[in-house]
């Protein structure tokens, strides 16, 4: 972490603009792809990614790096870095990096870049070739996110007497609602599943419910990386919901909407990550 922010310090972040290039010897080729210059203008690093913009989850690119004679590189080792600066937190997955020679020359494709949330974005490619190193920031101010179906949040402060029980009744009380992980404390940075349990006040198993599912950061103002669902009654009332993940440590709520025989009301858990 230490050595990354280091590398930040050095390599002063340019915007990466599609469609802007650089003078002197090295130069931008493809209308629409990112180009910047290394820290110490030994290499210059055109990117086109897929779609031509970074977005929320996985995105791929193709990498063209010359040298300061802006000669094609071929045989180097590519590593890219997401990272957000706000956040101060970069991504669990490594992208993968393949070098294919084709007739224009050598192209390093990229896959598995993970942008786990909308914001603000840097990716730090590191070109290193014949025991040289040198490297690139790429700056993505406004990465669009897709959380909590693309609302946009409003920051709010954690209460001091924050509520995490594991159940409690829906706002209109029309169901007891409770919850349980798998593993049993919910982990960061990894997929993994909730059982959900939704009874009558009276204990009776609320069965074949529609149930929704959302979540929110309220103190950063953004929604869950991914987009959790329920996938089966595996029981009487309990419901099994797959695709849970969260991406921090801090304040995050979940919401559940409960429908049921006419009825509809919602719940919402509490959860403090460490």
């Amino acid at each position: 972490m230490r050595v990354f922010m280091a590398l930040l310090l050095l390599l002063a972040p340019c915007t990466a603009v599609a469609g802007e290039g650089h003078g002197g010897g090295q130069t931008k080729h493809k209308s629409g792809s990112f180009f910047m210059i290394t820290a110490d203008k030994l290499f210059s690093i055109e990117m086109e990614l897929e779609g031509d913009a970074l977005k929320e989850g996985e995105n791929k690119a193709e990498i063209v790096i010359h040298d300061k004679n802006d000669k094609d590189v071929k045989g180097a080792s590519i590593t890219l870095t997401p990272w957000m600066p706000g956040m101060g937190h970069g991504v669990p997955e490594v992208p993968v990096v393949k070098e294919e020679e084709g007739f224009f020359g050598s192209r390093y494709h990229v896959e598995n870049l993970m942008i786990s949330m909308g914001g603000h974005w840097e990716i730090l490619v590191e070109v290193e070739k014949d025991g040289v190193k040198d490297g690139a920031v790429f700056d993505f101010p406004d990465v669009g996110g897709k959380g909590m179906s693309g609302m946009k949040h409003e920051k709010v402060k954690a209460p001091a007497d924050l509520d995490l029980a594991t159940a409690r009744l829906s706002e209109k009380k029309m169901f007891s609602v409770s919850y349980t992980s798998d593993p049993p404390s919910p982990p960061m940075n990894r997929i993994h599943t909730w059982n959900l349990t939704v009874t009558t006040p009276s204990g009776e198993p609320v069965t074949g419910a529609m149930v929704m599912v959302s979540g929110d950061m309220p103190e950063h103002g953004h929604g869950l990386p991914t987009e959790p669902e329920v996938t089966d009654e595996t029981a009487p009332g309990v419901y099994l919901v797959e695709g849970m993940k969260f991406s921090m440590p801090g304040w995050w709520v979940v919401n559940f909407l409960v429908k049921s025989g006419g009825r509809e009301d919602s719940v919402t858990f509490n959860l403090r990550l460490k």
